[in-house]
């Protein structure tokens, strides 16, 4: 497209260089110097790691024949240069424009909050596809668009990417899109220059405070997708906010939202407070069940945090306007969910679970899900990520030592920090509890130990890293995927699938 028809929905620019900017084509953009070709507009962007400023030169070298700058650097003769107060702020209405907008063609469903997001992405999906619909989905675990399947580097996309990935999904003739939003994608400004239509709060507890610092400044993230709804609709539609009111920072997302654009909705388990809420909740070792509305909704998925889940895909659904018949028959089509709760059965006289539990909260809800199962003992193996919040290494140590029989902690991915000192910080947690437990530095011995200890009615619960297939150490990246792990170390004690 022209550079002049890109460039309309910036504010406030300073154009300089080539005057013959109503002739100059953009066929690409590109926040990484690598990934220009001919005729792109290079974004430069102060990164962690690197300034994209240093890189103008590599750039128009490649083709570039326009630069988006925020600072004042030397650009070379005849290159346009825009610049404008935050290159990050903007990219993403950039990428929107060059990408035909394409948010504002499908219904956009964004899901913020702590835990629970990316089974929510699976049961809307479910429910939208099951009944007609045409739905992609970004989550943390793949992107699906169509019938293609793509691997999925982040949560939430860079802002150049998601404006590709909806482009793509608009191209697939989809009818919706329901996406993870998370903290850091709100803080960075990622999701600039999308138009959400339903925007859903699941909870928040103690998470990323290496990134946000403070607890209150990771609120003020999640508080910025409800913040987005506050405009009326380019598509027509009317806005939905769902939100789990039975958080105690429902309050604070609902002073968020525009009345006069969006429809509020809470969903939970506390009757008093809110429209969607579940009654009669049963957990076994199959599944789990309650009552909304007098319907009786079964779900493969075991624990009282996954009906927090299912309510809010029942919440879009009936936004939808579909029955809570096909509702219910849609979420009992799901049968797993990767990485989360995810059994591994190859004969074993035990029980193997397999979950991303990387969160105080979360260790705590799937520990106690798994004490509704009624096993004879809890052998939990798990560790914390380096480079991350240091704050919840030892509550999570002290959540395993409460809830289990026997922990054994382990690696998970300590980055460039020392895993012994994760390996103390989280130690120093479960010393204040009674509980046997024993450091295995080594994942794949900690797993193979656990199961060669695991006797007939134990469960083994492996936290922390779910359907991950890597496992970072240093600088390296190296293949390892607790499922597999799990099922060459039964294998190993001669037990076969």
């Amino acid at each position: 497209m022209q550079i002049q028809d890109l460039i309309r929905v910036l504010d406030e620019k300073d154009i300089q260089g080539n005057p013959d900017i109503q002739n100059i084509q953009i066929n690409n953009i590109a926040v990484d110097s690598r990934d220009v070709t001919d005729s792109s507009l290079f974004i430069c962007v102060q990164g962690f790691v690197a300034d994209g400023h240093n890189f103008i030169r590599q750039a128009v070298e490649k083709g570039a024949r326009a630069v988006l700058i925020d600072k004042d650097v030397p650009v070379p003769p005849g290159v346009v240069s825009i610049k404008v107060a935050s290159t990050r702020s903007i990219m993403g209405r950039i990428a929107s424009a060059f990408y035909g907008f394409p948010s504002k063609h499908m219904k956009m469903i964004g899901i913020t909050g702590t835990n629970g997001k990316t089974t929510i992405t699976y049961l809307i999906e479910a429910i939208l596809n099951t009944t007609g619909y045409n739905a992609a989905r970004l989550s943390t675990t793949q992107y699906r668009i169509g019938k293609e399947e793509i691997h999925a580097a982040h949560t939430t996309p860079d802002s150049i990417e998601l404006q590709q990935l909806l482009k793509k999904a608009v191209d697939s003739k989809c009818t919706h899109l329901v996406m993870e939003v998370s903290s850091h994608a709100l803080s960075l400004d990622r999701i600039d220059g999308c138009e959400f239509d339903t925007a859903i709060f699941t909870n928040l507890t103690v998470d990323h405070l290496d990134f946000h610092h403070t607890q209150e400044e990771y609120l003020k993230a999640k508080i910025k997708l409800f913040a987005s709804l506050g405009e009326a609709s380019d598509k027509g539609l009317p806005k939905l906010a769902l939100i789990n009111t039975d958080s105690p920072f429902a309050e604070r997302i609902m002073e968020a939202v525009n009345p006069a654009y969006t429809h509020v909705r809470g969903y939970g388990c506390n009757l008093s407070k809110t429209a969607i809420f579940a009654s009669e909740i049963e957990i076994n070792k199959d599944y789990t069940t309650f009552l909304y509305q007098g319907i009786k909704f079964k779900l493969n998925l075991l624990g009282k945090y996954n009906v927090y889940n299912a309510l809010a895909a029942i919440g879009v659904g009936m936004s939808e306007g579909i029955d809570l018949e096909r509702i219910s028959q849609a979420l009992e089509s799901v049968d797993s969910i990767p990485g989360r709760f995810e059994r591994v059965v190859c004969g074993q006289p035990f029980t193997i679970i397999v979950d991303y539990a990387h969160s105080p909260d979360a260790l705590q809800n799937v520990l106690l899900t798994c004490k509704q199962l009624s096993p004879k003992r809890i052998i939990t193996v798990f560790g914390c990520g380096g480079d991350r919040d240091i704050t919840k290494r030892p509550h999570m140590g002290m959540i395993s030592g409460e809830l289990s029989d026997e922990t054994i902690l382990t690696n998970d991915n300590p980055r460039t920090e020392s895993p012994e000192d994760i390996l103390r910080e989280i130690e120093a947690g479960i010393r204040q509890t009674s509980i046997a437990y024993r450091i295995i530095p080594d994942r794949r011995e900690a797993i193979f130990y656990a199961i060669s200890a695991a006797e007939q009615g134990d469960l083994v619960l492996i936290a922390g890293k779910g359907h991950e297939d890597y496992q970072i150490i240093g600088d390296k990246t190296i293949h390892f995927d607790d499922r597999k792990v799990v099922r060459e170390a039964l294998k190993e004690s001669g037990y076969v699938e």
